[in-house]
């Protein structure tokens, strides 16, 4: 099989991110629901890797044409909700930074009154 090297590479990468993911979820740093996502996404890559055939069985059950065309459509659906989520947080974070920022403002206003 001459995709073996890749396959390896890959597969100690998921590795990595998985034991990256279990530590960040041990330290709360990620909700359950995050870690579970993240994880069956990682575990999808190693599958699509080790059995390639499968994409192409499930784009037939789909009515894809190709494996490959599946996994593209889905890698991005993917990267759309995840520019979602991000812009959401974003905007989230820019509305928490201008209200402290008016709360110091009119703080410093009064401590300027005094």
């Amino acid at each position: 099989m001459h995709y073996l090297p890749l396959q390896i590479i890959i597969s100690l990468f998921v590795l990595i991110v998985s034991l990256r993911l279990i530590k960040r979820y041990k330290n709360n740093q990620l909700k359950t629901s995050e870690f579970f996502s993240w994880l069956f996404i990682w575990l999808a890559v190693l599958v699509v890797f080790w059995l390639p055939e499968s994409t192409s069985y499930l784009a037939a059950v789909l009515g894809v044409g190709r494996g490959a065309d599946l996994a593209v459509y889905l890698a991005v659906i993917l990267l759309f909700y995840l520019i979602f989520r991000l812009y959401l947080k974003i905007d989230n974070q820019q509305k928490q930074i201008t209200k402290i920022i008016r709360h110091l403002a009119i703080k410093e206003e009064e401590d300027n009154q005094d």
